[in-house]
């Protein structure tokens, strides 16, 4: 699967997909606006923290190099 076919799959705008980067960090915006909205409703802690964690795990690969 191309990753043009992959942002027309998820709804997202090809323009914003150039890359596999560009998935991580549509990845980590999306948890990251996915725990202010759990925080809101105030879901379980322990969901909230995992979900923290996949964004933290996200952000550092999407910042780390090769090596």
């Amino acid at each position: 699967m191309t990753l043009e076919q992959i942002a027309k799959k998820h709804k997202i705008n090809p323009n914003n997909l150039n890359a596999k980067d560009d998935a991580l960090k549509i990845g980590l915006i999306s948890t990251q606006q996915l725990v202010t909205e759990m925080e809101k409703r105030n879901s379980d802690k322990d969901l909230i923290d995992a979900v923290k964690q996949l964004g933290t795990f996200l952000y550092e690969v999407s910042n780390s190099t090769l090596g």
